[in-house]
């Protein structure tokens, strides 16, 4: 599974179909006045980042999505029900956000419907060949997936003759990254039900509002005192001297944003990983800490840097009913990795272990609710249009069912948008080490993106030669 932009994908020519929520839906969510859910922390953030983002003209590459491929002609009316099933499985699928012009902070209410009037409609989009069928779905994905005063997702299916295609997006306020991949297994899933193929059931699950109301309610135990606001104030202090962001030149000047555009790039092969594990363990350090280590290294040799530093998301599913939970259900840790001038590689790596370890410290703390206590340290606005650059991990090869995702040509898919920054998505999967990122589209970004990627693939492969 790659994450790929949809008007990239090498989709199959045939019919399209739109599901959306009803009109019925609509109208009862008109009418649904504010609940007691709060926006989580991750909602909050989003949405006010888009609010600030549309006060400079701007938008973010702001929505998330999928699409697998399913065998034979599709079946539409199979689709519509086990899409149905899906979004009334799901509580944040039930409402959206609204601004609430009383609320002295600016923080929006949550409006929603009952399951059982979520209603979906079918609309035909017409017969297209594949590239045009990209256009028409982005068109619509970028319409829909709005989540103020809207139902901001939409699935959609592509019939062929062999095969078909099905396609959903969502609007973070929806989920995160491992939605992407509880999507497609779901989905597939209550697919094959409805065709008669395969019987499934589905685990219980916590809605995320739920979640959401249950999260801040703990958060607020966490005080000045608590040591994770100690680790983010040494964060903050480090920072001082040492510069957060993608550590090369990207060609933009201050307060500038440009579109993004995907670039991915294969690290290691499987045997290669394999190999760099059993020699990170001989180091007493750990896969992806080398990996790290190797992206520092890059860091100071290509841009003289001291230090690397990133956001790290770690996923707060820690419960069987929060692991198949639609949301945004991750907080992040802030990692600082000194380099000094003649460090190696498995130096670096055991520095990074170590402040890994380290960091733990932060896992039970909502980040925000960090910023809520000690923000003036920080500088930090809600209210602003940038974000630290995030650094994430996966392990892809301990994902249930990732064994059909090259059979379904599962892809993961991204919106478009502005961004100052470079985030990074590293994922190793049963047949490869590689990276994902998101680069603003200048020709020296996309030269330094290149070298920084190239360099630290070198590093790795030179400690195999070991």
């Amino acid at each position: 599974m790659r994450m790929t932009r949809i008007e990239e994908l090498d989709t199959i020519d045939g019919d399209v179909f739109l599901l959306r929520p009803s009109e019925e839906a609509y109208a009862a969510l008109a009418a649904a006045p504010a609940n007691e859910h709060r926006p989580s922390y991750m909602q909050d953030q989003h949405l006010r980042l888009r609010r600030a983002m549309e006060r400079v003209g701007s938008a973010d590459a702001n929505w998330l999505g999928l699409c697998f491929d399913v065998p034979g002609p599709l079946d539409v009316d199979a689709l519509h029900r086990a899409a149905t099933a899906w979004v009334r499985r799901h509580e944040v699928m039930w409402g959206t956000f609204r601004d609430n012009p009383d609320d002295p902070d600016g923080e929006m209410t949550r409006h929603a419907i009952a399951p059982e009037e979520l209603t979906l409609g079918v609309t035909p989009l017409g017969s297209h060949a594949g590239p045009e069928v990209n256009n028409v779905l982005l068109k619509h994905f970028s319409d829909a997936v709005d989540p103020i005063d809207n139902f901001g997702y939409a699935i959609a299916g592509v019939s062929g003759e062999d095969r078909s295609t099905i396609f959903c997006g969502f609007d973070h306020c929806y989920g995160d990254g491992f939605s992407v991949l509880l999507g497609y297994m779901e989905l597939s899933q209550l697919y094959t039900n409805e065709i008669g193929s395969e019987p499934v059931e589905m685990p219980a699950v916590k809605g995320y509002m739920t979640y959401a109301q249950e999260e801040r309610a703990d958060a607020q135990q966490y005080d000045i005192d608590h040591p994770s606001m100690q680790f983010w104030a040494d964060y903050a202090m480090d920072g001082v001297v040492a510069q957060d962001g993608f550590p090369m030149d990207l060609g933009i000047a201050e307060g500038e944003r440009f579109w993004l555009i995907p670039m991915d790039y294969d690290i290691l092969t499987a045997e290669e990983c394999d190999r760099l594990e059993a020699i990170a363990k001989q180091e007493e350090a750990t896969f992806p800490s080398v990996i790290y280590a190797a992206f520092a290294l890059a860091a100071r040799d290509l841009a003289g840097r001291s230090a690397y530093r990133f956001f790290n998301p770690v996923a707060t599913r820690d419960t069987p009913e929060t692991l198949v939970t639609m949301g945004w259900m991750i907080n992040v840790l802030p990692i600082h990795i000194p380099v000094g001038p003649e460090d190696t590689l498995f130096e670096v790596a055991r520095g990074v272990r170590q402040k890994f370890r380290e960091a733990r410290v932060c896992e039970p703390v909502p980040a925000l609710r960090v910023m809520e206590v000690v923000q003036e340290v920080f500088g930090f606005s809600l209210e602003d249009t940038h974000r630290p650059a995030i650094v994430s991990y996966l392990d892809g090869r301990m994902i249930p069912g990732q064994e059909k995702w090259a059979q379904d040509r599962f892809h993961g898919t991204t919106g478009q948008g502005y961004d100052d920054n470079v985030n990074v998505w590293i994922n190793r999967t049963p047949t490869e080490l590689y990276v994902m990122c998101s680069v603003p589209q200048t020709p020296t970004a996309i030269e330094n993106v290149n070298a920084f990627f190239t360099y630290a693939s070198d590093v790795l492969r030179g400690a195999l030669t070991r």
